[in-house]
């Protein structure tokens, strides 16, 4: 198992992991960084947009209500009249038509009120004091006013749409109709909301005028500030569609709110969205991102196991290769790859430098054995390549060297035996001493030519002529009987 872990593929995949880890993550927190960012802007839009849109189904409620009173009021304007005779039949018909209006009416400059459906205004009280008649007096166009108690019907919460009639440039009256509080909650309950979100409606004096909570909205007895049950709507009151803000809702849940205002008034719709709604997305994609991070992960590690397995093969082949010759095993000719990158060429000539040394040690043997055989004709080893020359020069030195010995050796004998003949068919001295002299110059010789070669054999004395002049006295002295019954001198060959 270590040498597992220590192996190249090992440690260059680690490395290639880790760097892959460390590159998707840094790429993945990036990415889910932007990501969410992104994500979050987008659902911040589509909040506004449902703000937006919810606002202008508000305004086109309100708007209706402007064309029907704009519509009287133009009417009016052209009959250059606000006698009863006038007023009467079109104010009763605008209450016959629209029958969700809690009251449509006139009011005059000179005080008088005419309402439809022969409803009766209230008895002691001045038109020209009720707010909605000073509003459209002094905007001089179409106007919405806040949540009030009714005059008429103070056990009713209304909001009055009310537009300024004009006879030339002199303003004369106001055209009004009267919408309850709860037609107003009808239709910002019939905004299309979903997965939980659901909105709201405050006055132009932050008062909440409906709300899914029905001990928000705004009643005969009562009225409720946003601010006091939702104080983290102060900024988007203030200042509404700059921002959303999150918190907790009426039901504890937490939601992110946005505002927008409505058009021609000071009204805003609020718009509540829960929270898991705009990071449900993020949770998503975060997922999605993570997921598709390990599979490219698991991916790219296969990949590049592979990639490095194939890449480090040609050393994976060098090793067992390394092994045999460690064993001095020779014998099996290694396989050479055909990959042309630095790995395949360093297999490659691993593998020739193998083949190399297995010719010139198969080349050594062969010559050594015939050597050893006594063959020191053999064929010289041809030259061997740069420093593995001095083998091969060495190797044919040596069998020059031996041939050269085993030659003079082959020549003394030759000489020796000559000479032995020549001893033993005379018996004067001075030819006997020649004989040892010449014997005693070829042993010096052999001597020279051997002494460089290191044995543990003592040195071989080196033979002198003058070492036969003791021999001399001893040679008279042999009795000459002796002498001649043994014809030869090598019958005494054993004294020298």
């Amino acid at each position: 198992m270590k040498r597992s872990r220590n192996s190249i593929i090992c440690k260059v995949t680690d490395r290639v992991i880790i760097a892959l880890l460390v590159t998707i993550l840094a790429l993945s927190s990036v990415n889910l960084v932007y990501m969410s960012r992104q994500i979050m802007k987008e659902q911040m839009t589509e909040l506004d947009l449902v703000a937006l849109m919810s606002a202008a189904k508000i305004n086109a409620w309100k708007d209706d209500l402007g064309e029907i009173t704009q519509g009287m009021a133009d009417a009016l304007s052209v009959q250059q009249s606000l006698d009863e005779a006038s007023i009467r039949p079109l104010v009763d018909k605008v209450a016959t038509r629209r029958p969700d209006l809690f009251f449509a009416y006139v009011g005059t400059e000179e005080g008088y009120m005419y309402m439809g459906r022969g409803a009766k205004f209230s008895a002691g009280m001045d038109v020209r004091e009720r707010t909605w008649y000073k509003m459209a007096k002094a905007a001089g166009h179409t106007i919405i006013t806040d949540p009030y108690v009714s005059a008429s019907r103070p056990d009713v919460m209304l909001a009055t749409v009310a537009t300024p009639i004009y006879i030339g440039t002199t303003m004369v009256g106001v055209v009004g109709v009267d919408a309850d509080i709860a037609t107003i909650k009808e239709e910002v309950g019939s905004l299309n909301f979903k997965d939980g979100a659901y909105g709201f409606l405050i006055d132009s004096n932050g008062n909440i005028v409906t709300h899914p909570n029905e001990d928000y909205c705004a009643g005969v007895d009562d009225v409720i500030k946003a601010v006091d049950v939702m104080p983290e709507l102060d900024p988007i009151i203030k200042n509404p569609g700059s921002q959303v803000v999150k918190g907790k809702d009426y039901t504890g849940k937490t939601v992110v709110y946005n505002t927008k205002k409505l058009s021609g008034c000071d009204w805003i719709i609020g718009v509540a969205n829960p929270s898991r709604n705009v990071t449900k997305i993020l949770d998503r994609g975060i997922r999605i991102s993570l997921f598709m991070a390990v599979i490219c992960l698991a991916l790219a590690i296969a990949d590049i196991t592979a990639a490095i397995s194939k890449i480090l093969r040609p050393i994976g082949k060098i090793n067992p290769m390394m092994d045999r010759i460690l064993e001095g095993d020779f014998s099996t000719k290694p396989e050479i790859t055909t990959e042309e990158d630095e790995l395949g060429m360093l297999q490659q000539k691993s593998s020739l430098m193998m083949t190399r040394l297995s010719d010139i040690i198969t080349k050594q043997k062969y010559v050594l054995g015939e050597m050893e055989k006594g063959n020191l004709m053999v064929e010289d080893i041809d030259e061997f390549p740069g420093d593995l020359n001095e083998i091969s020069t060495s190797v044919n030195s040596i069998k020059e060297s031996f041939n050269d010995i085993i030659s003079d050796i082959q020549f003394s004998a030759i000489n020796l035996q000559s000479f032995a003949m020549g001893i033993n068919e005379t018996s004067d001295l001075e030819d006997m001493r020649m004989v040892f002299e010449e014997l005693s110059a070829e042993a010096n010789a052999l001597m020279e030519k051997t002494a460089r070669f290191n044995t543990s054999l003592p040195p071989a004395p080196t033979y002198e002529a003058s070492n036969l002049d003791g021999y001399e006295n001893d040679v008279d002295d042999i009795p000459e009987d002796e002498e001649t019954t043994s014809g030869s001198v090598f019958d005494y060959r054993d004294d020298f």
